[in-house]
């Protein structure tokens, strides 16, 4: 499993911000051509550094770019 390096956070970030939009992990992992697991791992970081948020809609749970 690859690790949740700083320019992977960088690119997650702007994916967020090219699709503005709520998206799953597998979303971001298929984007961006990654492993889940890995995608799962980075957007954790990502949103206990508050830089992402969690948010549930419809009994799904989204990843999103916090609301400023």
């Amino acid at each position: 499993m690859a690790e949740a390096t700083e320019e992977l956070k960088t690119q997650v970030v702007e994916f967020f911000k090219k699709k503005n939009k709520m998206m799953t992990n597998r979303d971001v992992a298929k984007g961006l051509d990654i492993d889940t697991r890995t995608a799962k791992k980075v957007l954790k970081e990502l949103v206990n550094e508050g830089t992402l948020e969690f948010t549930s809609f419809g009994g799904a749970t989204f990843i999103k770019l916090p609301e400023e």
